[in-house]
């Protein structure tokens, strides 16, 4: 008799879409990062943005719990993304404190640059995702080229 849970991490997170699952709740962080910023330069303050800085906090603690928990779980492909994903994460994260505390008293500039820092960010876990899909792995040297195959789509 096979055992069901065998094919879930955690019980509830098929395996074959652990993977896609964290990359789809970075990028719903990312995008909705980046809309809620951008609306906030033209004014409008949408109370949306909790959510998504959730999706991201989840992606991270599912990334470090898919590397380091469940590491024998998933082919190396699958753990360098997951490391990808969390370092992505975390880098942005400091840098978006470090920005938005250092202009904090010029909300208009620091919403430009925070809305630059969330597209580089959204283009950097794209990237990821795509190369995912496509089974590359990435790495600080072929990471130019792996965001150009991204924004073609390939």
């Amino acid at each position: 008799m096979s055992d069901a849970s065998n094919d879930k991490i955690m019980g509830f997170i098929p395996k074959n879409k652990y993977v896609q699952i964290t990359y789809w709740l970075l990028l719903v962080s990312a995008a909705g990062g980046t809309l809620t910023t951008v609306l906030a330069l033209i004014g409008i303050l949408l109370p949306l943005s909790g959510i998504f800085a959730l999706c991201g906090l989840a992606a991270l603690v599912l990334g470090l719990l898919g590397f380091f928990v469940f590491k024998e779980e998933f082919s190396s492909l699958d753990q360098s993304h997951l490391v990808y994903m969390a370092v992505l994460f975390a880098v942005f994260f400091v840098v978006g404190i470090i920005v938005g505390s250092a202009l904090v008293f010029s909300p208009f500039v620091m919403y430009l640059v925070v809305v630059v820092l969330n597209l580089v960010q959204l283009l950097l876990v794209w990237t990821g995702y795509n190369s995912w899909k496509h089974g590359r792995s990435i790495t600080k040297d072929n990471i130019k080229s792996e965001v150009q195959l991204a924004l073609s789509r390939s």
